[in-house]
């Protein structure tokens, strides 16, 4: 009986994020016909449902304080999992990969989910960039990112996120609310400080016509729950939501304010869910986003662009609904079955290269 391929995922802890859900997807998806294990650095928090084949490895790099522990246990890992092709998630993971795989020579897929210019020290940048060029293929979100990636390393390749959830062919069926949603982490990075600031722009009397729902928790929950206060502002922080695509179906409006995105999931999931999408523009917000046609755009941290912006889609319904159509027609490549399709090409050709 012939033996299935291996695949081996490596990611720093399973928490509340896209690259997280990514994972979740491409993982389960590649359990029906391969082995597939899953390494992680840290932690577990046991928010995705993985198919119960999957073969868990918890490292715990970080429990003997050793700064090198890392790649020693991941050196150990990778030898005795002994995989086809290794799938590692985000930067510093990435990076880290590639020096634990040196002198071992195993296929090594690297993705990339954050914007290229989210690493703000140049040494820091440098080593990423260094790193990268070792790998096998690195997979990225936004044209610009393909752009600024691809002088490192020739196999690299632009691979959307999928969408997530049950796809609809008639958005009609969703009972819009005055609803404007957010759904990120509550960290810097999301902008939620100048959200909530430009929502205080507004007219009071517009404004409580309109339910403010917050979904994602983090670092920042307490002090913004306290901001949002300070401001005469009734925003529901609602932390992690299991079932947030209910969360979409109810509302008109979605916001993303971050001040650095590579491709965000949310934006792609609010254009299913028949929102009209409000972004920053970030590389990501750029990629998913023809502004004013099917979604609008601010330019990043400017809060007033972002209030006025705001407005017209709380006031103008036209426009709203036609955001709304015009995004409808443009979902198709970030359907699960076109990117696994993606996905499973080029697994299959990095394997293909390891046997020539």
């Amino acid at each position: 009986m012939k033996e299935k391929t291996k695949l081996l995922f490596v990611i720093a802890a399973l928490r509340n994020g896209g690259a997280e859900r990514v994972l979740q997807v491409i993982a389960n998806h590649f359990a029906k016909s391969y082995e597939v294990s899953i390494a992680i650095l840290e932690e577990n928090e046991n928010l995705y449902k993985f198919d119960k084949n999957i073969k868990f490895i918890y490292l715990n790099v970080y429990k003997s304080g050793s700064k090198f522990d890392k790649y020693k246990k991941l050196r150990e890992c990778f030898k005795a999992q002994n995989p086809n092709v290794i799938i590692s998630f985000i930067d510093w993971t990435n990076v880290a990969c590639v020096v634990a795989n040196f002198g071992l020579w195993y296929k090594l897929i690297l993705t990339e989910h954050n914007a290229h210019d989210y690493l703000k020290s140049k040494i820091f940048t440098i080593i990423r960039n260094l790193a990268y060029k070792q790998a096998s293929s690195l997979t990225v979100l936004t044209k610009k990112d393909y752009e600024y990636y691809s002088k490192f390393n020739q196999n690299c390749v632009l691979m959307y996120n999928p969408f997530f959830g049950k796809i609809s062919s008639n958005l009609t069926q969703y009972k819009k609310e005055n609803i404007i949603l957010s759904v990120a982490r509550l960290e810097d990075v999301k902008g939620y400080d100048g959200q909530l600031e430009a929502l205080s722009m507004l007219n009071p009397t517009l404004l409580n016509t309109w339910r403010i729902l917050i979904a994602g928790d983090g670092s920042r929950h307490a002090s913004l729950e306290q901001k949002a206060k300070n401001l005469g502002l009734k925003v529901e922080f609602l932390g992690h939501v299991e079932n947030v695509g209910e969360l979409y179906k109810k509302s008109k409006i979605f916001v993303l304010n971050s001040s650095s995105e590579g491709l965000p999931n949310v934006l792609i999931e609010s254009a299913f869910y028949g929102c009209a999408r409000l972004s920053s523009a970030t590389f990501g917000g750029l990629e998913l986003i023809k502004n004013g046609v099917d979604g609008v755009l601010a330019p990043i941290n400017d809060t007033k662009a972002l209030a006025n912006n705001l407005e017209k889609l709380m006031v103008d319904d036209e426009f709203r609904q036609n955001l709304v159509k015009n995004a409808s027609l443009n979902l198709d490549k970030f359907s699960p079955k076109n990117i696994m399709q993606k996905w499973e090409n080029l697994v299959n050709s990095v394997i293909k290269e390891s046997k020539q």
